[in-house]
C-alpha cells in the first residue's frame, strides 16, 4: 500500500489589503484549483484525510481572495476529470493575463517513476501497482508545461505521496517487500518559470497523511493556518509552514520550498486580505529547534602540549552546523566554569525549544579515560597526575546525563579528543576512551575508536573536516549516514591509522541538510533558509 505523501504546493497572491485600507477587495484576479483524492482501491491504498486537507486549503485560499475555478474542490477524480479541471484552470489563468495569480493544490497519492517523471494518481483507473499505473496517472510535467507557458505567476501545491514505485521488468504487481521512495525534485532549468513550489516533504521521503481522527495531515493543517493569517510574502509564509510541520512531526517531516519566481514577482504576498498584521494569532517566530554547542580548547599556555589548530576545527564545525540550520554557540578555550555554564545554557535552550528540538555538542581538545570513565579537559593547566585529572576533568557521562534530562528528542555528542598527552610522564589509566555512552536518545561519536588515539595531535582534525563536509548537503542525510561517511573519509585520509567510532540509542532518525540561500530572483533556487537564521554566540 502506498504511504501517504505530500507533494508540491505552489501558492502566491499579490498584496492583499485589510479593512481600513483604500482597496477593500483584491483587484487582480486570483484563480485556484484544489484537488483531493482519497477513495483509492485497496490495490493502491485508501487515504484518510485528502478531502479534509483539500477543504482546509480551499477555505484558506478563498480567504486570500482566490476563486476556485470549479466552484468547489475537485474530489476523488479520475484521470479525465483531473485533466479536464487542470485545462479549465490553465485556460482561465491565461485569459486573466499576466497580472493574475494562480494557486494549484493536490492532495492524494503521487509517485516518481524510476525511469523519470512524477505522477499524480487519480481515483478509479489505477487499481493495481503495476506498469499500467503510469498510463493511468497524470504526469506532473504535463501540468508544469502548461503553467510554464503562462505569463501569470503561480503558487503550485502538491500534497502527494511522491513515492518511487520499483516495478520489476515484468508487468506484475509489486510484492509487499518492495521499497517506496518520494517524488523526485522537478528538473527546473528553463521550465517552471515564475512559480513557487513547496513540497510537503523532502525529496525522496514520505510524509504523513495524519491519523483518521486528526482530520488533516500536518502539512495541510499548517498551510490552512498560515493562509488565514495576515498577508506576507510567499516565501515567508511557506517558511512558516515548513517550521510548523517540523515541529508537529518532531522533525521527521520537512517540507521543501523552491522558488522559480521571476524578479517582478519575487515580492508577491499571500494571506488573508481581510486581516491586519497586528491580528495574527499563529506563532510567527519560535525558538529554533536545532541547537549546537561547539567547544574548542587550545591549551595555549601548555607549551609543547598546546593545540594550535583546534580553533580552526571548531570554526569549520560551527560554520557547517550553522549552514545546516543549527543555532550555534561557540566557546573557544572554555575553562571549567565557562564550560559548565554553557552546557547549562544549552540545556535551557533545548527545554525552551521543546520535544521537537535536537542538540549537538562538539568538543575539540584533550580527553582520556580514567577509572573506566571518559574525561574531557577544560582550558587551563594540563593535569600532571590522576588526582589532578579527577579534580580538573569534566566527565562525559555527567554531561550526557545532564543533556538527556532535557526535553529534546535527541542529543548528539561528538568528541574530537584522540590526541596523546601525558600526566607528568603518565598516561591516563587507559589509552583513548572507553565505550561508554548515553542510553536514552543519544548519539556519541569519537574521532578515535575506544582504546586508540592518533599520533599527530597538533595537525588539523581529519574528523572535524570530514564531519563539516558531510553535513553541508542540499539533501537530507541522517546522523548515522553522516558518521558512516565520516568514518570512511577519515580512514581513507589517514591511510587506516585513525578509525572513528560512534554508537546510537536514537528511536527516531535525525537529519542534516544545508539551508541554501536563495539565488538572484528569477533563477531557480531552493529557499529553505529560516527567519531564525543561525547566529554566532562567541565568548568575548
Amino acid at each position: 500500500m502506498i504511504s501517504r505523501r505530500h507533494m508540491l504546493l505552489m501558492g502566491g497572491a499579490a498584496a492583499m489589503p485589510w479593512p481600513g485600507r483604500a482597496q477593500q477587495t483584491p483587484a487582480k484576479k486570483r484563480i485556484a484549483l484544489i484537488i483531493g483524492n482519497a477513495s483509492y482501491s485497496e490495490g493502491i491504498g485508501t487515504l484518510s484525510n485528502p478531502i479534509n486537507d483539500a477543504n482546509v486549503v480551499a477555505e484558506g485560499v478563498r480567504n486570500c481572495g482566490f476563486r476556485l475555478v470549479s466552484g468547489d474542490i475537485v474530489q476523488n477524480a479520475g484521470r479525465s476529470a483531473m485533466m479536464s479541471a487542470i485545462r479549465d484552470y490553465v485556460a482561465e489563468l491565461k485569459a486573466a493575463g499576466p497580472e493574475a495569480m494562480g494557486f494549484f493544490y493536490y492532495s492524494g497519492h503521487g509517485a516518481a517513476r524510476e525511469t523519470g517523471g512524477n505522477y499524480l494518481i487519480p481515483v478509479g483507473e489505477a487499481d493495481e501497482l503495476n506498469e499500467a499505473l503510469w498510463d493511468d496517472s497524470v504526469e506532473l510535467d504535463w501540468l508544469m508545461e502548461r503553467l510554464d507557458a503562462l505569463e501569470a505567476p503561480s503558487v503550485v501545491a502538491i500534497d502527494a505521496c511522491r513515492n518511487v514505485l520499483k516495478l520489476p521488468e515484468a508487468q506484475r504487481s509489486l510484492g509487499g517487500g518492495e521499497a517506496f521512495r518520494g517524488l523526485r525534485r522537478t528538473a527546473g532549468g528553463a521550465g517552471e518559470r515564475n512559480m513557487f513550489l513547496s513540497f510537503a516533504t523532502w525529496e525522496g521521503e514520505t510524509a504523513s497523511d495524519g491519523r483518521a481522527d486528526d482530520g488533516n495531515g500536518p502539512y495541510a493543517r499548517a498551510l490552512g493556518i498560515r493562509l488565514n493569517e495576515p498577508a506576507t510574502t510567499v516565501r515567508d509564509m511557506f517558511e512558516q509552514v515548513r517550521l510548523d510541520v517540523l515541529e508537529q512531526t518532531l522533525q521527521r517531516q520537512e517540507p521543501m520550498n523552491l522558488s522559480r519566481l521571476q524578479r517582478r514577482s519575487s515580492d508577491i504576498k499571500i494571506g488573508s486580505w481581510t486581516r491586519d498584521p497586528s491580528e495574527s494569532s499563529a506563532e510567527t517566530s519560535r525558538y529554533p529547534l536545532r541547537h549546537a554547542l561547539i567547544i574548542a580548547n587550545s591549551y595555549s599556555d601548555a607549551g609543547d602540549l598546546s593545540l594550535p589548530n583546534v580553533h580552526h576545527d571548531g570554526e569549520i564545525v560551527r560554520s557547517a552546523l550553522a549552514s545546516a540550520g543549527y543555532e550555534t554557540i561557540y566557546l573557544p578555550d572554555g575553562n571549567d566554569r565557562e564550560t559548565r555554564d554553557q552546557v547549562d545554557l544549552f540545556v535551557q535552550r533545548l527545554d525552551a525549544a521543546g520535544p521537537a528540538s535536537v542538540g549537538l555538542v562538539y568538543f575539540a581538545g584533550y580527553g582520556t579515560a580514567l577509572d573506566g570513565e571518559n574525561v574531557l579537559l577544560p582550558q587551563g593547566p594540563i593535569p600532571r597526575s590522576k588526582s589532578e585529572l579527577r579534580d580538573q576533568g569534566i566527565w562525559i557521562s555527567d554531561l550526557v546525563a545532564q543533556m538527556e534530562a532535557a526535553s529534546s528528542q535527541a542529543i548528539m555528542m561528538l568528541v574530537d579528543c584522540g590526541r596523546p598527552f601525558s600526566l607528568g610522564g603518565e598516561k591516563g589509566e587507559d589509552r583513548g576512551f572507553s565505550e561508554s555512552f548515553g542510553k536514552d536518545r543519544v548519539v556519541v561519536a569519537y574521532a578515535d575508536a575506544p582504546g586508540t588515539y592518533h599520533p599527530d595531535g597538533k595537525a588539523p582534525s581529519l574528523f572535524a573536516d570530514a564531519f563539516a563536509r558531510n553535513v553541508v548537503t542540499p539533501d537530507r542525510i541522517s546522523i548515522q549516514s553522516v558518521l558512516r561517511r565520516v568514518n570512511d573519509d577519515v580512514m581513507h585520509a589517514s591511510e587506516g591509522q585513525q578509525r572513528p567510532w560512534f554508537q546510537t540509542s536514537l528511536d527516531l532518525p535525525i537529519y542534516f541538510r544545508a539551508d541554501l540561500l536563495p539565488e538572484e530572483a528569477g533563477e531557480p533556487s531552493v529557499e529553505d533558509s529560516s527567519p531564525n537564521s543561525p547566529r554566532r554566540y562567541k565568548r568575548r
